[in-house]
């Protein structure tokens, strides 16, 4: 019997590797659900706004809906928000306190000072507008100014005194609102129209800053509460929910829940750490598979933003 030559065993041998290989990759878990838009570098530190990764400690940011990097390079420390699409960075360590912006796109960059001996802090921001309180005098006045996108001075208006106002309303997370809020002593709420200057005095509520800056207004009514949410001065809508308002609001069959900290396995075998996943319900369903931790940055009715491990990708929700 003739015996097959010893380069026929190594050709078996690679083929039966290159069949593994392939049943491996063929039926590995996979995202599902979801289609791929983008990827970038990932930067160390944390979400602001609920819109850009920025970096702890640099004024670097990548945008979570576009995938664009920004970077203001010469401007260090100083407070910093995200609202309408902009980075912006407060800093008071000079002779006037400055503020820079950043379209998120890239497409803009600028520094606007404010006046000297007065202390400035942010109050909302709209398309073309950021709105800021700048205080200072003997006896301490308030003023509201509007700086466009040019960084030139849009508007400015006497802050209303007679109730006494209290910090301007914005998200914990660095959320400016597109309509500004500023709670009196006794519970009204002045509100500020970024655009026009214009401005309005609400009865007593709660101001609280939403997703992409939307503005809420919680008040008591009858055992319920009513919650009036503005996306601009003009436009809002309003809800009744039963209970108290520190409550949150009840959460509805259209939300999208991402649940993490899950591990997926080939289904032969069933072994070692698996692969990491977010599972999506609700509102949208999918299932993003990553061979690094993932971490759910931004959630929206377009697509969800996902960091594994140095790299941020953008998923689109399968139609």
């Amino acid at each position: 019997m003739r015996s097959r030559p010893p380069w026929a065993y190594a050709v078996l041998a690679a083929l039966v590797v290159a069949l593994a290989v392939g049943a491996a990759w063929l039926t590995r878990p996979s995202t599902e659900g979801l289609e791929g838009v983008w990827e970038a570098a990932a930067v160390d530190g944390e979400v602001l706004g609920g819109r850009a990764l920025v970096a702890t400690d640099d004024n670097v940011a990548v945008d979570l809906v576009s995938g664009t990097r920004i970077t203001l390079g010469s401007v260090r420390g100083g407070t910093r928000a995200i609202g309408a699409g902009r980075l912006l960075v407060l800093r008071d360590d000079g002779p006037r306190p400055t503020l820079d912006g950043a379209g998120l796109d890239g497409g803009s960059r600028w520094t606007w000072q404010g006046p000297p001996a007065h202390r400035v802090t942010f109050v909302a921001a709209a398309s073309a507008t950021t709105v800021v309180q700048a205080c200072g005098g003997t006896p301490v006045a308030c003023r509201l100014i509007g700086v466009g996108t040019n960084g030139r001075e849009s508007w400015q208006v006497q802050q209303p005194t007679a109730s006494g106002t209290e910090a301007p309303a914005i998200g914990a997370d660095g959320n400016l609102p597109t309509v500004g809020a500023l709670p009196t002593k006794d519970g009204t709420v002045v509100l500020v129209d970024p655009t026009s200057s214009r401005i309005l005095l609400r009865p007593p509520a709660v101001a609280s800053v939403g997703r992409d800056g939307a503005l809420t207004l919680s008040a008591p009514s009858g055992g319920d509460c009513r919650r009036t949410t503005f996306t601009t001065l003009d436009r809002s809508s309003t809800t009744t929910s039963p209970g108290s308002c520190d409550a949150s609001p009840p959460a509805s069959a259209t939300d999208t829940t991402v649940r993490g900290g899950g591990r997926a396995h080939a289904w032969w075998w069933p072994f070692g750490d698996g692969h990491a996943t977010l599972e999506v319900g609700g509102r949208h369903t999918g299932r993003v598979v990553g061979d690094d931790p993932l971490r759910a940055l931004r959630v929206d009715d377009d697509g969800i933003t996902v960091r594994e491990g140095e790299v941020v990708r953008r998923y689109a929700w399968q139609r």
